[in-house]
């Protein structure tokens, strides 16, 4: 019988220039196939980089958006992997809707059955599209503004009812985040060229304005009032 192949956790990690100060791009090949091999094996992306022989967290969204071929290879796994999820979740509450009916057959009751209430917007493309733009800088209400998107009811209703929606929108939001830190990077870098600092604080004061605006709030609590856990606002667009 042949041995089980590796999981991509133990696979040898290819060397990486970490070296401080400007330089060319340290993306390789043999790197990115080791993340996106990870990443299909169900890793999170925080594991990932957690290893401190692997790139950074910010390191790995960098080459996303600067290595166009690395970049649309990683949203293609993405997309498996969340279809996977979504399959693995359909067939999960298939199984407690089994098991929930043999329960009342088994005490003498009648097995309710459910009529299917209005058919889901939802679809593995448009939940791609959505998660995409996000993950690229945009807000959840220029979401909803793009001809072709759902609207907000749709998007914060699949949010509650597909977990691997939900998961897709979380990591969107928090590549989002990283993209604002390399956005700033970048305009640092920019002063080595001579650019004036006027136009450089400028810039970075938007970046930073816009960061903020898509950043979720966190409530403070009522002086006298005891915190219940539930003090965490709801994010972006917010009433």
């Amino acid at each position: 019988m042949p041995p089980l192949p590796l999981p991509a956790r133990d696979w040898t990690v290819p060397p990486m220039d970490k070296a401080p100060g400007h330089k060319p791009s340290a993306f390789t090949w043999a790197m990115g196939h080791l993340i996106l091999q990870r990443m299909a094996d169900r890793e999170t992306m925080k594991a990932i980089t957690a290893d401190p022989a692997m790139p950074a967290y910010c390191t790995v969204f960098r080459w996303v958006k600067m290595v166009p071929e690395f970049g649309e290879a990683y949203g293609h796994v993405r997309l498996a992997i969340s279809q996977v999820a979504r399959q693995e979740a359909v067939a999960k509450r298939a199984a407690i809707a089994r098991a929930h009916a043999a329960a009342r057959i088994a005490a003498g009751k009648r097995v309710r059955h459910w009529v299917a209430g209005p058919r889901s917007t939802y679809t593995p493309q448009m939940a791609e599209a959505v998660c995409l733009a996000i993950s690229d800088g945009a807000s959840m209400s220029e979401v909803v503004r793009t001809p072709g998107m759902p609207s907000f009811k749709a998007i914060y209703g699949w949010m509650k009812r597909r977990p691997d929606f939900e998961a897709m929108y979380v990591e969107a939001c928090r590549q989002r985040a990283v993209g604002f830190e390399i956005d700033r990077d970048m305009v640092i870098e920019r002063a080595l060229l001579g650019v004036p600092l006027a136009v450089l604080n400028r810039e970075l004061a938007a970046i930073e304005g816009r960061a903020g605006r898509l950043t979720p709030k966190l409530h403070r609590p009522t002086p006298g009032v005891v915190e219940t856990g539930a003090g965490e606002g709801f994010g972006e667009d917010a009433p």
